[in-house]
């Protein structure tokens, strides 16, 4: 797919590039330790042409986290997001947390530069809801809202490919083809959204972190989803009853991995997690 370049810089970023005959969109731009690699995987795709959008899938550090330096890069570029990741983007405790999160992700990488820019950069320029289109000429990325991982997860379908760009709501393939959940805000929207990308009935998907997935990952993909994001419920259920600290250290046993801690820091793992369980045992589903 020509129109379609994947400028991933790093398994835990993100950077899937969209090239229509009038503009260019990014959909999401990654993390903020490998914001010059994904910058220069761009350029190199786009040649003379300029970034117009970033696609924004959902706010959080490891999917927007090098926007700052990308908005220096292309000072006209546009970000598009909901109404919901609008309004996030402007409090200072998201910012806070896309910093913090971004320096630990750094030290991760053994990368000791400063991260050096200002929070305001991280703001919308264009506000969508469910069903809007924006046309890039031969392509048109069409707004899918599915919240779940959060509220204001989006997905995005481009017809012209018969591509659906998916978000982490329906959960996270791993490379042993298990589906890691990441249901954050809400187990029953999770499920609702999943049905819902499953009725687009794209033949190709583009998976979060890593891009236009094989015939074979995305065989069942949907299927598997609503499996393993049901079964990690009922995992909750089972310890709703025991304090929270040991319901966080069973819940790392079961599903952090050495593959899935080399992408997302500790750190990050156990605030996802406090909020995955958070949303069975307080009858968020």
């Amino acid at each position: 797919m020509l129109k379609y370049i994947n400028c991933i810089a790093h398994n835990s970023s993100e950077g899937q590039l969209l090239v229509g005959g009038n503009y260019t969109a990014l959909i999401d731009c990654g993390m903020a330790f490998c914001s010059g690699e994904t910058i220069r995987n761009v350029k190199n795709a786009l040649g003379d042409r300029a970034l117009d959008y970033i696609l924004m899938t959902h706010t959080h550090y490891d999917h927007i986290g090098a926007l700052p330096f990308f908005r220096e890069t292309w000072p006209r570029l546009r970000t598009v997001t909901s109404e919901t990741g609008a309004a996030v983007l402007l409090k200072d405790t998201p910012r806070k947390v896309i910093r913090e999160l971004s320096a630990v992700a750094m030290r991760e990488q053994n990368i000791t530069s400063d991260l050096v820019y200002d929070d305001n950069a991280f703001h919308a320029d264009i506000t969508v809801k469910d069903g809007d289109s924006i046309p890039l000429g031969g392509l048109t990325a069409v707004v899918v809202e599915t919240p779940g991982h959060t509220r204001d997860s989006l997905c995005y379908h481009i017809p012209e490919l018969d591509l659906l760009i998916l978000n982490e709501t329906p959960g996270v393939l791993m490379p042993d083809g298990t589906i890691y959940p990441c249901f954050l805000t809400s187990y029953s929207d999770t499920i609702n959204s999943i049905e819902k990308c499953r009725k687009i009935g794209c033949n190709n998907l583009a998976l979060p972190h890593r891009g236009i997935a094989s015939k074979e990952d995305t065989d069942g993909f949907f299927e598997k989803a609503i499996a393993s994001n049901a079964a990690c419920r009922d995992f909750i259920l089972i310890m709703k009853d025991i304090p929270e600290e040991e319901q966080l250290e069973l819940f790392y046993k079961e599903y952090s991995s050495d593959v899935l801690l080399k992408y997302q820091p500790k750190d990050a793992f156990y605030a996802n997690a406090r909020a995955t369980i958070a949303c069975v045992c307080r009858n968020k589903f």
